[in-house]
């Protein structure tokens, strides 16, 4: 019979086994709508809101009137809008300070409100460090892979728009910005694993190279080694932020103007679209910090079992 002394009991915590980022997307639906939750959302909605409402009144302030409730919804062609941006001054124009500021300063509401959420779910302290930190691994990481692999997927898709045939050659203009737009998602998302491998392992620079490298390291293969799950959260996460506030702009487009009713009903619905865009990627936020908070948890078990293994 074995000791009893050696017997699981039921107050001993279970084994971390390893699992990938899927495992944690309905545990990562809480926590949204409040605390920083709540401050994610309001950031996110300030840095749209607020500087297009600071820039549409600079061209109102400039034009001495708005044409926004009469002629919103008429169709407006490309070469339309490269005529507005090249020969209607608005280039030669300077803004004011309170456009560039309102922006950066929303944004970095935004991006520190996205790393109390994100260290709340994973259980580390906020450091402002691991934060800026983060992004340096993430330069150093990920850089040169997306380099690569941008490099052959821009060049399929300029091939296949080269053979003159108009749905493919949408497919490249479309196909390259979600390309360009899943690519940001991708950089972000390793740096928000750096910086998290940071901030619960504060010690680690302790113990010189050989603990930087096996902190790169892990940072890197928690990215790669699940190219699946992670590339099906990224492209689907990019498909519809994007798909959310194109159909609200479609749908204003076919509304059109006329009122100023329908213009703030338009912005009524681009606002629920920012808003629902901020909660999907503070949901992201939190599935990357819970799969985070598993892997370490892996990752220390293993290197306990070398450690004894080392001294016998």
């Amino acid at each position: 019979m074995p000791d009893e002394a050696s017997q699981p009991t039921a107050d001993a915590a279970p084994i971390p086994a390893p699992r990938g980022p899927w495992s944690f997307l309905g545990a990562a639906m809480a926590g949204g709508l409040r605390g920083w939750g709540l401050q994610l959302l309001a950031g996110w909605l300030c840095f749209h809101v607020l500087t297009s409402a600071l820039w549409a009144a600079h061209l109102k302030a400039l034009a001495g009137w708005s044409a926004l409730p009469s002629y919103w919804g008429e169709l407006i062609t490309v070469r339309d809008l490269w005529d507005l941006a090249v020969n209607g001054g608005l280039k030669d124009r300077w803004t004011g300070p309170w456009v560039p500021l309102a922006a950066l300063g929303t944004l970095a509401w935004f991006l520190w409100a996205g790393w109390k959420v994100q260290a709340r779910a994973a259980g580390v302290p906020a450091r402002l460090g691991a934060w800026l930190w983060g992004f340096v691994d993430a330069l150093f990481l990920a850089a040169l892979p997306l380099a690569l692999l941008g490099s052959a997927i821009f060049w399929v898709l300029s091939a296949l728009a080269g053979t003159g045939i108009q749905g493919l050659g949408w497919l490249d203009w479309v196909g390259g910005v979600l390309v360009r737009l899943a690519f940001v998602s991708v950089f972000f998302l390793q740096a928000w694993l750096c910086r998290l491998d940071r901030a619960g392992a504060p010690g680690w620079n302790l113990g010189g190279a050989r603990a930087l490298g096996r902190h790169l390291r892990g940072s890197f293969l928690r990215l790669w080694t699940h190219p699946v799950q992670w590339t099906a959260l990224v492209a689907g996460g990019v498909v519809v932020r994007t798909g959310l506030p194109f159909l609200v702009l479609l749908l204003g487009w076919r509304m059109g103007g006329g009122t100023p009713l329908r213009v703030w009903s338009l912005l009524g619905l681009q606002a629920l679209a920012v808003v629902a865009n901020a909660w999907l990627i503070g949901w992201f936020l939190r599935v990357t910090a819970l799969f985070w908070r598993n892997d370490s948890a892996v990752e220390a078990v293993i290197m306990d079992l070398e450690a004894q293994a080392s001294g016998k």
